[in-house]
């Protein structure tokens, strides 16, 4: 839990604590369970007939040993990962007003445009007609 300072910043101690106790916990049990794997595997061996098939399971263990450690990293960075995720989504929102009038200056400038071009098109148009009048009224 975030806590005041003294100097009015934020301090993550009591989170820093629970992580650390998490990520202990975690590690704990991967380890039990990589060595209980371990231990039923070597009882295993031991005890049946099929032995051949059983020496394989350990080796694909042991190539799993990697991606178990790469898990437990990916673990230890989840929670900056949430925060920092946390805060981009606050800022974001803090956005949206702004873009809001963005939006709006964008949907005004295209309108004035249109109105400029259509208005530019209706300019000629009206002039023709008259230059036609001037023509008739000479021949």
């Amino acid at each position: 839990m975030a806590t005041q300072s003294p100097g009015g910043g934020r301090s993550l101690k009591g989170t820093s604590s629970r992580e650390g106790t998490a990520k202990a916990t975690v590690n704990d049990q991967i380890s039990q369970a990589v060595q209980s794997t371990a231990n039923l595997i070597h009882l295993m061996q031991q005890s049946s007939p099929s032995q051949a098939q059983l020496m394989k399971l350990p080796k694909n263990l042991l190539a799993k040993t990697s991606t178990i450690k790469n898990t437990g990293q990916v673990l230890e960075q989840m929670p900056r990962v949430i925060s920092s995720l946390d805060a981009h989504m606050e800022i974001g929102l803090q956005s949206v007003p702004h873009l809001k009038t963005v939006t709006q200056l964008l949907a005004n400038m295209e309108s004035w445009q249109v109105s400029s071009i259509s208005q530019a098109h209706l300019i000629p148009e009206e002039k023709e007609p008259q230059q036609g009048n001037q023509h008739s009224g000479i021949d």
